[in-house]
């Protein structure tokens, strides 16, 4: 895969997107900060996304971290800067995440999440809602939501869809962190690849092979053998607003973000 365009971000940018041959690659390029599911990231994402829909010459979207981080999920300091919660405010500020994964799925080519190292929380959903889960064997993926009195509510649909329900809860309920080989088994990862651009070069040289209409009929088809509709949306943002605004959790989120210790130690 040659780059055939200058990548696209400053040094402050959230996603760093840069053209390979029919491959488009979105860098999250914040690891620092863990990557985490901000207004900038998720707007980031969707700018990747409009550019893949309208280039006819993209076959594939790959989203990747950098520096053995890929996302840390929710960006607590951006959900907590009011004092009152405005749940108007909320839903707007989450539903732009939801429509985000809904996307990955809608989105008639291929989207292919690429993890090396750290996945936790909404980043395992960011994985969850791709087509295709590349990750190399030091990854690991963590459901922590319910330790700060959370529910994943907003990523759930999408990893049940992929992995199953049982799964899916027994990784909410346990808050335990899976390896790659663990995530492999129970699908969550599609494959574990010690070389990870090696592993993406291989997956486009199939990619590039099969004809655009029919990778386009045949993902519609499959999302719609499990739909994920409005009403799930709805369901979605009402309940981790719902946990959002519950004044517990919010004071235990604050405590957290501001060094006072995690919120499930309590005095």
């Amino acid at each position: 895969m040659e780059l055939s365009d200058a990548p696209q971000g400053g040094p402050d940018t959230a996603v760093r997107v840069d053209r390979r041959g029919s491959l488009l690659l979105a860098t999250l390029d914040q690891p620092a900060a863990g990557n985490t599911l901000n207004a900038a990231l998720i707007g980031g994402l969707h700018a990747a996304l409009d550019r893949l829909e309208v280039d006819q010459g993209l076959r594939a979207l790959a989203i990747r971290g950098r520096d053995g981080v890929f996302c840390d999920g929710m960006d607590f300091a951006e959900a907590t800067t009011t004092q009152v919660v405005d749940m108007a405010a909320l839903r707007d500020r989450i539903r732009p995440f939801w429509q985000l994964l809904a996307r990955f799925g809608a989105v008639p080519k291929t989207v292919v999440a690429v993890v090396d190292g750290r996945v936790n929380a909404g980043g395992v959903g960011l994985a969850a809602a791709c087509d295709i889960v590349v990750a190399t064997p030091r990854s690991g993926f963590l459901l922590s939501e319910l330790m700060f009195g959370l529910v994943p509510a907003t990523i759930a649909p999408f990893l049940i869809r992929r992995i199953g329900w049982q799964a899916a809860w027994r990784m909410t309920l346990t808050a335990q962190r899976i390896d790659a080989g663990e995530a492999r088994a129970i699908g969550l990862v599609d494959d574990v690849a010690g070389d990870p651009d090696d592993a993406l070069r291989r997956l486009m040289i199939r990619l590039d092979r099969m004809p655009a209409a029919g990778v386009a009929a045949g993902k519609a088809y499959f999302q719609s053998l499990v739909p994920l509709d409005a009403e799930a949306e709805r369901r979605a943002l009402d309940a981790i607003c719902a946990r959002i605004a519950d004044p517990e959790v919010m004071a235990g989120i604050r405590r957290f973000i501001e060094g006072e210790g995690v919120p499930w130690r309590r005095s």
